[in-house]
């Protein structure tokens, strides 16, 4: 995989003072930047094994020298209801994000969408207090409202087509960096049969049903490799105070073939589908330790970094017969690690929860915390001369009537890709 050359964050400018109200005390600038990584269903225990075997160096660095734990996710184990309470500090039913998509007796499901959120994410409030800010491929951001830099949603990723209007409205913020990005975007069919090939124990199969399968192989490497190629691009583009960048491939190539990987947890499956792609979920894991390698190359003295996911994963579950998969799947401990400045090496963290994350950076940017979040300081994981001179301090909230950042809470909006979205939460068994 090809190096990030650029260094995406700049170094944060002081911050604005924020004003105090009775409830709330006055918070000290602080120069920081954050780096944010999120893998989606990033799974504790294959990491954790596969770290002991020496096969993630750059995990195993980040956990001997930054602050880490079994993150504890939500009830609701659906991705946009999880990384929404990540963004947010709080739970569904404050932020309004209830799951893949909105049912319609008689119609198609409606994909969730931005304006459901009804509360501020953490972009938004660093974004009103000075920080420049970049988003790239979190779910349920389509379509982009303004921030203090740029947004790229996760409808990026699907089949709009360039300079037509309606199909790439709000795909990014500002609007036209959607068209200047298009030219990175990478679909299925553009995954050579030789990347894919990486991730194989064997030779590039010839029957169709294998080839099938190696296509939706495809689909997990063209996401990440999309949201990859725009954050190159961006580092050089636009350098940020903050930058959060969300990887979907563990979870789709875990959907896809934890049975390959452990045959006896599922339905059968040949000898020769076991052989081909039993390792591909172990491989992902690879990939995407050298991923992580690059963003720590990129990260200064001033940088904190940010590893998290929203749940884990475990086999398709047994019902009678028959075995359920999409959902069912999902388990609810993931991964968290805090690494850089100002965090303290080689703790173990408290039972950190996916709400804990919002209030977490708040503090280390020396901004309160809101004390309508759900969720709390993981002041075990701070350097303690940090705390001794930005002790933690509260807000009653950040919320703003009327704000851009404000969802209207109604019903997720219709796009013109719509179908593909269907087709894509299908294929995993999200929806019916």
């Amino acid at each position: 995989m090809r190096r990030i050359t650029a260094i995406v964050l700049l170094c944060a400018a002081a911050l604005l003072a924020t004003s105090c109200s009775s409830t709330q005390q006055e918070a000290e600038p602080v120069a920081r930047k954050v780096l944010f990584v999120g893998i989606d269903g990033m799974e504790w225990d294959i990491m954790s094994t596969l770290v002991a075997e020496g096969r993630l160096p750059t995990f195993e660095r980040v956990l001997s020298e930054g602050a880490w734990g079994e993150l504890r996710s939500l009830d609701i184990l659906e991705s946009p209801v999880i990384w929404t309470s990540i963004a947010t500090g709080k739970v569904p039913e404050k932020h309004g994000i209830m799951g893949f998509a909105k049912a319609h007796p008689g119609a198609e499901p409606v994909p969730m969408t931005s304006n459901v959120r009804r509360v501020e994410a953490i972009w938004d409030i660093l974004g009103d207090r000075g920080w420049t800010v970049g988003i790239v491929g979190w779910l349920s951001t389509w379509p982009a409202g303004p921030v203090n830099g740029y947004l790229v949603t996760d409808y990026f990723n699907y089949g709009w087509s360039p300079g037509r209007g309606g199909e790439s409205e709000g795909i990014t913020f500002p609007p036209g960096l959607a068209d200047e990005l298009a030219g990175l975007r990478v679909m299925e069919d553009d995954v050579p049969d030789a990347r894919a090939a990486e991730f194989l124990s064997g030779e590039m199969p010839e029957k169709e049903a294998l080839l099938k399968r190696v296509g939706a192989l495809k689909g997990c490497i063209a996401t990440d490799e999309t949201s990859l190629r725009v954050a190159r691009h961006m580092a050089e583009r636009m350098p940020v105070d903050f930058y959060a960048v969300y990887l979907k491939g563990i979870d789709g190539v875990c959907h896809l073939h934890w049975v390959d990987m452990l045959p006896q947890s599922g339905p059968p499956i040949t000898e020769e589908e076991a052989a081909l792609f039993g390792e591909v979920i172990e491989r992902y894991y690879e990939e995407m330790d050298g991923v992580l390698a690059e963003f720590l190359e990129m990260a200064d003295e001033n940088t904190t970094v940010v590893l998290t996911s929203d749940h884990g994963h475990s086999g398709p579950k047994p019902v009678g017969d028959n075995y359920r998969f999409g959902i069912a799947m999902h388990d609810p401990t993931g991964v968290f690690a805090l690494w850089g400045k100002d965090i303290s090496p080689g703790v173990e963290l408290d039972d950190p929860g996916v709400m804990d994350i919002t209030p977490t950076l708040l503090a280390l940017c020396g901004l309160p915390v809101g004390d309508d979040m759900d969720g709390r300081v993981l002041t075990e994981a701070i350097d303690g001369e940090f705390l001794d001179a930005h002790p933690v301090r509260t807000i009653e909230t950040y919320e703003v009537a009327g704000s851009d950042a404000d969802g209207d809470g109604s019903e997720p909006i219709e796009s013109p890709i719509d179908d593909e979205v269907r087709e894509r939460l299908r294929a995993l068994g999200y929806i019916e």
